[in-house]
């Protein structure tokens, strides 16, 4: 029990220290703070930067998703094929590879 108390009161004299130090260097001018939020202006800056880099990834992957969902439809429309040329039955649809319009994929080479 001693130990859960004793645990308790370092961690509560770090927070406070920590922050008395932020305010002394806020103070002496160590750390710029425009907005008096307490929170450094090149931390502000690089949360910014990182938003936009990771909002331009999330779009990625989604347009990426797009891709990836139209190449499984169409994947589903020819899975029927495999059974018909098994049994035999003559191939229906285009002799040659499939054209890039139809598959969804970029930069698809033969």
């Amino acid at each position: 029990m001693d130990v859960i108390i004793l645990i308790i009161v370092l961690v509560s004299v770090l927070i406070v220290l920590n922050v008395v130090v932020a305010i002394m260097l806020a103070k002496k001018g160590f750390t710029k703070d425009e907005n008096n939020n307490m929170i450094p202006d090149i931390l502000e800056d690089k949360f910014s930067e990182m938003r936009a880099d990771v909002s331009k990834r999330v779009d990625r992957v989604g347009e990426e998703l797009k891709d990836v969902s139209k190449a499984i439809k169409n994947v589903g429309k020819q899975i029927t094929h495999v059974p018909q040329a098994m049994s035999g039955k003559k191939r229906s649809g285009s002799k040659g590879a499939m054209s890039l319009k139809n598959s969804g994929t970029k930069g698809f080479k033969k």
